[in-house]
């Protein structure tokens, strides 16, 4: 039952510090907007991962907007792994075989999801 608990608790901290770290990026997105001001309504547009990180160095309210957003998103991908690794170590192979399987549709569903149009 112990390591019932252990694995509660290692998921419950990914899970945890997903959402801090998240809230935290979007929460520092509010504060640059108010600060520097927003120059006209957000719209939605595409936006790549390499305009995101440099938005980070650059300050940009929106760029952090979105990369708490993605690592909002994120957060149950690191959990699965997180739940493989656990598995992986108490040599559970039915479980590890069930989380590569989530893992796969995920990566599928991402990929999908960022080429339609």
């Amino acid at each position: 039952m112990k390591e019932k608990k252990d694995i509660n608790v290692v998921i419950s901290n990914i899970l945890r510090c997903g959402v801090y770290i998240s809230s935290a990026l979007i929460l520092i997105g509010i504060f640059l907007g108010l600060v520097k001001g927003v120059g006209s309504s957000l719209t939605l547009e595409r936006y790549s991962f390499n305009q995101m990180l440099n938005g980070l160095v650059e300050f940009d309210y929106y760029a952090y907007l979105m990369f708490g957003i993605f690592i909002l998103i994120l957060t149950p991908i690191f959990r699965i792994l997180g739940l493989l690794f656990v598995y992986l170590h108490e040599r559970d192979y039915n479980f590890v075989r069930i989380c590569i399987i989530v893992l796969v549709i995920l990566i599928i569903s991402l990929t999908l999801g960022v080429q339609h149009n």
